[in-house]
C-alpha cells in the first residue's frame, strides 16, 4: 500500500477541485508508465488515501497545512482590558494556561477557544466550502502577559480559502468580498489576514468572558435556546392599558375597544428610528383611542405608546454607523461606544416618569403608566396624546420660535431644573440615572473626540470648515480644564436633549406652558447645558450678541428664584461656556455622524450656530 502525497500550488483559488482534476491525471500517467514494468501489478487505484486530510482535523494541518498559513497577533493595553474586556492581564494569562492545559489532556489539535465560529460564518458568506472549518480551524492562541498588558497572537497553519473560483462567483459572496477588497486574484493573502484578525478577536473576547465569569451569564440572557417574546401589535389589547386607565378614572373602568389612530404624524426620535429594524420586535410610537366605560358612562381617550428599544439596541446602531463611516471613527467608536450617554437610556425616562416630583411632571405631558417586563424586553410608557399644542416638531422650523417661546422654555427648564439644583448627591442616589461621565472619561476619549471631527470635516467640507476644526481640536485638548470647571460648579437633573424636536407649549388663556418629552438622555449636567443647547437649535449664526445675553441671564435669574438661591452672574457663564464646549466635542458631531446616513434638515444651521455661540465667548 502506497500513499502518494502530491504538493500543488493553486495561486488564489482554495484548490480542492483543481487539485483533484491535476492528480486525478498524474496518477494515470503514473499507472501508464509502470504499465511498463512487467515485475509491477496495482491491484487497487483510488483518487483518495485520506492522507491529505481534506475536511478534517489533522495534525497534518497543524505541522504543514494546506492552504495559507497566517498569523494575526496584537497588544492590548492593561487600561482597555480592564475598560472594554471587564478582566485584568492577570485573569486572561491564568485563564489562558489553564486552557491550554485541559486542551492538552483532552487531545485537542491545536489550542484556541472558538474560531470555528469565526471561519463557519466567514466561509460562508464569501462562497469558501463550509466543509474546509474543520482543518482550517486548527489554530493556535498564544497569550503572553508582558508589563503594560497582554500580547496576544492566532496562528493557522492551514487555512484552505480562495477569492477565486467555487462559490466566490456567487452574487451575495462576491458582493462581500468585493466589499471587504478581497475579489479576485491577488487577494487570497488579505482575505486569510482578516479571517485571522477576527479569529484572534473572538478568541480574545470569549476567554475574557471565561475568565470574567460572563460567558455563562451572556448565553442565559441571550442564547437562541432562551428566545424572547418580544412585544408585538398582537399586545395591544385591554389588559396593557387597564391599570393606567383604572388608576386615572377609577377602579370600575372597563376598556370597551382600542383603535388605531395611523393617521396622525409623528415626529419620532432619533433614538427610535434608527433602532426600529427588527420586524419581530415592535418599537416606537404608536398612537391609539381607548374606549372605556365606567357603569353607564362611556367615553375615549387618545394616548401615545412609547416602546422603548434596549440601551444595547441603541449603542449597536450607534456602533454600526460610526463602523460605516470608517476611518479613525470606525476604530476609536467601539472603545468607548458605552459611555456615550445611551448606556440605560431605556429605563431612565421610565424612572423620571416615576419619580415623585411635582416640577418635572408640570412640563411634562402626563403619564397614564409605565410598564417594565425585563424577561420580554418589554420598556413602555403610556401617556397623552399632545394634540393642539405650539410648536411642536420644529427643529427644522427656527422661525416659529419668537422671544417668548424661547423664554418660557426657558422658564419651565428653571423649573424642573431647580429640584435637585445645589441637592446633586441626592440625584446621584436615584438608580435610574445610569453612567456619568467624569474628567477621566472624557480625557481618555480623546480619541473618540478627534475622530468625530475628523469624520465631520471629511464628510461635510462645504460647511465644516479647518477653522471650525481647529477650534474643536482647541476644546477637546482643553477637556481637562474645562471640564473640571464643570465638575465643580453646582449641576442637576437636565433633559440633555433639549431641542424643538422634543419641546412643545400648551397655550391656555393666551398664555404659553413648557411641555418636554423624550427625556431618555435625561443626566447629571450643568443646567446651562440646556440653555446652551435651546440656543443652538432655535437661533441662527446671524444672532446678535444682545439677544444672546438676554437669554443667558434670563435662564440665570429664573433658575435663581425658582430654587431661593442667589446664583453667582460670573459663575454661571463659564458654566455656559463649558456647556457650549461639550456640545461642541459630544453632542453635535454626534448628529453629524447620524446625519451621514439620515438627512436631518438642522444640521448644518445647529453647528453653524454653536460655532458662533463660541464665537461670541471669545
Amino acid at each position: 500500500m502506497v500513499n502518494v502525497h502530491f504538493h500543488f500550488e493553486t495561486g488564489d483559488a482554495a484548490g480542492q477541485n483543481m487539485t483533484t482534476a491535476c492528480t486525478w491525471r498524474a496518477c494515470q500517467w503514473i499507472i501508464a508508465a509502470l504499465s511498463q514494468c512487467p515485475f509491477v501489478h496495482i491491484d487497487d487505484f483510488f483518487i483518495e488515501g485520506n492522507g491529505s486530510g481534506d475536511k478534517k482535523a489533522n495534525y497534518r494541518a497543524l505541522i504543514s497545512g494546506r492552504g495559507i498559513r497566517v498569523t494575526a497577533e496584537c497588544f492590548l493595553p492593561g487600561d482597555i482590558l480592564e475598560q472594554v474586556l471587564k478582566v485584568t492581564p492577570e485573569q486572561l494569562q491564568r485563564a489562558h494556561l489553564f486552557a491550554l492545559t485541559g486542551g492538552l489532556q483532552s487531545g485537542v489539535i491545536g489550542h484556541n477557544v472558538n474560531i470555528a465560529n469565526t471561519l463557519a460564518a466567514i466561509y460562508t458568506a464569501t462562497g469558501q466550502d463550509i466543509a474546509s472549518v474543520h482543518e482550517s480551524a486548527v489554530g493556535v492562541l498564544h497569550i503572553n502577559q508582558v508589563e503594560e498588558g497582554i500580547y496576544a497572537s492566532m496562528l493557522l497553519p492551514g487555512l484552505v480559502v480562495g477569492t477565486v473560483g467555487g462559490g466566490t462567483h456567487l452574487p451575495r459572496q462576491q458582493n462581500l468580498l468585493e466589499m471587504m477588497a478581497c475579489s479576485g486574484p491577488g487577494k487570497v493573502v488579505r482575505l486569510a489576514e482578516i479571517i485571522a484578525g477576527f479569529a484572534l478577536a473572538l478568541d480574545l473576547s470569549t476567554m475574557a468572558a471565561i475568565a470574567g465569569g460572563q460567558f455563562v451569564s451572556a448565553h442565559e440572557r441571550l442564547g437562541r435556546n432562551r428566545p424572547v417574546r418580544w412585544f408585538k401589535q398582537n399586545d395591544f389589547e385591554p389588559g396593557l392599558f387597564a391599570p393606567g386607565l383604572q388608576r386615572l378614572n377609577g377602579s370600575g373602568t372597563v376598556i370597551t375597544g382600542i383603535e388605531p389612530l395611523d393617521d396622525i404624524e409623528l415626529g419620532c426620535s432619533i433614538i427610535t428610528e434608527l433602532t426600529a429594524c427588527n420586524p419581530a420586535k415592535l418599537v416606537g410610537l404608536k398612537p391609539c383611542r381607548i374606549h372605556h366605560r365606567k357603569g353607564v358612562l362611556a367615553g375615549s381617550c387618545d394616548v401615545l405608546v412609547k416602546i422603548k428599544p434596549l440601551d444595547t439596541e441603541v449603542i449597536f446602531v450607534a456602533n454600526r454607523m460610526a463602523a460605516m463611516c470608517g476611518g479613525s471613527l470606525a476604530v476609536e467608536y467601539p472603545r468607548f461606544k458605552d459611555q456615550t450617554g445611551f448606556e440605560d437610556c431605556h429605563v431612565r425616562e421610565i424612572g423620571i416618569c416615576r419619580e415623585n416630583e411635582p416640577r418635572l411632571h408640570e412640563h411634562m405631558p402626563e403619564v397614564i403608566d409605565t410598564i417594565i417586563d425585563e424577561k420580554r424586553e418589554i420598556y413602555i410608557i403610556i401617556m397623552e396624546l399632545l394634540k393642539d399644542v405650539v410648536c411642536k416638531d420644529a427643529a427644522d422650523n427656527p422661525g416659529c420660535w419668537r422671544r417668548h417661546h424661547i423664554e418660557t422654555a426657558l422658564a419651565g427648564a428653571a423649573r424642573f431644573h431647580s429640584a435637585w439644583y445645589g441637592r446633586e448627591s441626592r440625584l446621584l442616589t436615584k438608580a435610574w440615572l445610569g453612567r456619568i461621565p467624569t474628567r477621566a472619561d472624557m480625557i481618555r476619549m480623546t480619541p473618540l473626540w478627534e475622530a468625530l471631527a475628523l469624520h465631520a470635516a471629511a464628510e461635510f467640507p462645504q460647511w465644516v470648515h479647518a477653522d471650525d476644526i481647529a477650534v474643536q481640536r482647541r476644546l477637546i485638548h482643553s477637556i481637562a480644564d474645562w471640564w473640571q470647571t464643570i465638575e465643580n460648579l453646582p449641576r442637576t437633573l437636565i433633559h440633555n436633549d433639549f431641542t424643538p424636536r422634543n419641546l412643545c407649549f400648551r397655550e391656555t388663556d393666551g398664555r404659553l406652558k413648557l411641555c418636554a418629552y423624550d427625556w431618555e438622555l435625561a443626566t447629571l449636567h450643568l443646567p446651562q447645558h440646556d440653555l446652551a443647547e435651546l440656543l443652538t437649535f432655535v437661533l441662527t449664526p446671524e444672532a446678535c450678541v444682545d439677544e444672546i445675553e438676554h437669554f443667558i441671564e434670563f435662564h440665570r435669574a429664573s433658575l435663581q428664584d425658582a430654587a431661593g438661591s442667589p446664583i453667582d452672574r460670573r459663575q454661571w457663564r463659564r458654566g455656559y461656556r463649558c456647556a457650549l464646549y461639550d456640545l461642541a466635542v459630544n453632542r453635535i458631531p454626534h448628529y453629524i455622524m447620524a446625519h451621514t446616513f439620515r438627512h436631518f434638515g438642522f444640521t448644518e444651521r445647529v453647528f453653524r450656530t454653536l460655532h458662533h455661540l463660541i464665537q461670541c465667548e471669545q
